[in-house]
């Protein structure tokens, strides 16, 4: 009887810490998400802040020519990391930065990157077969995608779009 009442306790002891620790491993891993969304944000202002003082034709613009000209934060992660970053970015003729990953993400990020951009329909996830971005918030956008449809962006990636005249 008495060997039945331990197990029954070690059993609830157990629970309960594997409960904590699972509540902890959701914690890190939605700051880890908003971490890398963060990081998106970053990247999307420091392009968006070349391509303004450029006004430059189509094209790409380096993360050497970001990090040698200032407009990626030197204190930010992405200045100081040597390898190839996750972000990359695209300027159309009419002016539209798109801003997306190369790879798709370890971590879901639509709900931190939805935040970042308050909801807004410049920002969605990439559907490669019907080459329309898809808001979180509004669904299928008319944002033109055509520009990027060339472009190895997987399906699914989330793309965060700029737009300068």
């Amino acid at each position: 009887m008495w060997n039945a009442a331990v197990v029954a306790i070690l059993i609830a002891v157990a629970g309960v810490f594997a409960t904590k620790n699972s509540r902890t491993l959701d914690g890190v891993q939605a700051s880890l998400a908003a971490s890398t969304a963060a990081e998106m944000g970053i990247y999307r202002n420091a392009v968006i802040n070349y391509f303004t003082a450029h006004d430059s034709s189509p094209g790409v613009v380096t993360t050497a020519v970001l990090k040698s000209g200032g407009y990626l934060p030197s204190w930010s992660r992405l200045y100081q990391q040597s390898t190839p970053l996750a972000w990359s970015n695209y300027r159309d003729a009419s002016g539209i930065i798109y801003i997306y990953t190369t790879t798709l993400p370890d971590r879901n990020l639509v709900a931190e990157l939805a935040s970042l951009a308050q909801n807004s329909v410049l920002f969605g996830v990439y559907d490669s077969t019907t080459n329309k971005l898809q808001s979180p918030t509004a669904g299928n956008t008319n944002i033109p995608t055509s520009a990027i449809s060339a472009m190895s962006i997987p399906n699914g990636a989330p793309v965060w779009i700029a737009m300068i005249k």
